[in-house]
């Protein structure tokens, strides 16, 4: 898969991953800034400015003249927000790419910030964040997080909460704004279906001159976990769901390869072992995953289930009994092959998407030491052996490394307090 790099002279990464048989093109632009980067009063104001950015700009000064004019063409138009990136993006047919240039740079370089929008923002996060915090299924992994890294910036909620958005005032946007929206701090990333020149010329028009700044960074995780953590929230539901993290790897770590191998021996398809051994053989689960999510400087290997309110105690049991498995015993070359062929096909598909390939490429340039293709990366997969799987195992499931959240209908805690003790 070829893909071309350029930094202008302002500090403004440009990723290019053409794609000459598609019929339509990407554009994107993907802050190295999120939750991570934020203060405690600025709790949420990553996630509040992507949708911000949005509802107008000095060419287009209000949401309504984006949405028409992206839809008058047939495009597509989103944005997310992680703990350490906030990215805009749109995809339309291929002629259409000065159109949604012109959109998403008008965005990063002139957004209004009205007042009045802001004010009634406020209410549609609000009420974003009462969505996330009546579906357990979502606000699961908020809890887990919040309680690894209970005083870092990493273990807060990346919509904030409503006591900080409410707060919100157009000077702290203009700030943030000042302090991450940086060209240095930004990647400007084109896939699928395009002219050259034509994208040069844009480039050149509306970035070229655009000063060069200093961007501010992120907080070092400072959490020193020494013994297992746990993490119970009451709320009468019909189905109970847990969330068992292990403190894991940054992105540069050689670790990553054996790990997702791991998760896609434990996790990876319905025939994996998890899924076998807690859905398939017993009935306790409708839902039952393992994976590992890096950040800049840490990471989390989580493993996610939704259970019978009163089958818990043994799902628990049953996952841990497999953790110490797969520590144990070295898995078997079949498993392992299996794994890898898995882990082959499902990035197969995915790079079908213009937009899948592009992340992928905007998130090596941001986080890691230096791109590599799909096709590098599988070739360290493929290298992976059963003994680095074990080894892998034995670094991430330790219990001072574990953490255990659930949200349902318990009062205490004594449910899941000798599980983890025996583990």
């Amino acid at each position: 898969m070829k893909y071309s790099k350029k930094i202008l002279s302002n500090g403004l990464t440009v990723i290019e991953v053409p794609s000459h048989d598609a019929e339509s093109v990407v554009v994107d632009f993907f802050v190295k800034t999120g939750s991570r980067s934020e203060s405690e009063k600025e709790n949420g104001i990553s996630h509040f400015l992507e949708h911000f950015l949005f509802k107008g700009t000095k060419k287009y000064p209000t949401a309504a003249a984006i949405s028409s004019l992206i839809d008058s063409i047939g495009g597509e138009m989103n944005a997310n927000t992680g703990k350490e990136h906030t990215q805009y993006y749109i995809k339309a047919a291929w002629q259409h790419l000065p159109i949604i240039f012109d959109v998403l740079t008008d965005m990063m370089q002139h957004p209004l910030l009205d007042e009045p929008e802001l004010e009634r923002e406020k209410g549609v996060i609000v009420e974003e964040i009462n969505m996330y915090k009546d579906a357990p299924m979502y606000e699961i992994e908020n809890v887990l997080e919040q309680s690894m890294w209970p005083k870092d910036a990493l273990g807060r909620d990346i919509a904030g909460s409503k006591q900080t958005v409410t707060k919100f005032t157009r000077e702290m946007f203009l700030d943030y704004i000042n302090r991450h929206y940086q060209t240095p701090n930004i990647i400007l990333g084109i896939s699928g279906k395009y002219e050259a020149k034509k994208l040069r010329e844009l480039i050149f028009s509306r970035w070229s001159k655009y000063p060069k700044k200093r961007f501010y960074g992120w907080e070092k995780s400072t959490d020193k976990q020494n013994a297992s953590r746990m993490k119970v929230k009451f709320k009468e539901t019909e189905q109970a769901h847990m969330s068992l993290g292990f403190k894991g790897f940054a992105y540069a770590d050689k670790r990553n390869a054996a790990q997702a191998a791991l998760s896609a021996i434990l996790g990876g398809g319905m025939s994996s072992r998890l899924f076998t051994e807690v859905r398939e053989k017993r009935g306790l689960a409708y839902y039952v995953r393992a994976s590992g999510s890096p950040y800049q400087d840490t990471g989390v290997f989580n493993i996610g289930s939704g259970v019978k309110v009163d089958k818990i105690g043994e799902a628990l049991e049953v996952i841990l009994s497999e953790l110490k498995k797969i520590k144990d015993e070295t898995v078997l070359e079949q498993e392992l092959r299996k794994a890898k062929e898995y882990i082959k096909g499902r990035t197969a598909l995915a790079m079908e998407d213009n937009q899948v390939r592009l992340d992928w490429f905007l998130e090596r340039e941001a986080f890691y030491t230096k791109i590599e293709t799909p096709d590098e990366v599988l070739k360290k997969i493929e290298a992976v052996s059963a003994l680095d799987v074990q080894k892998v195992a034995r670094d991430l499931f330790q219990s001072k490394k574990m953490t255990l959240a659930v949200i349902g209908p318990y009062k205490n805690d004594k449910l899941f307090k000798k599980s983890l003790e025996r583990f």
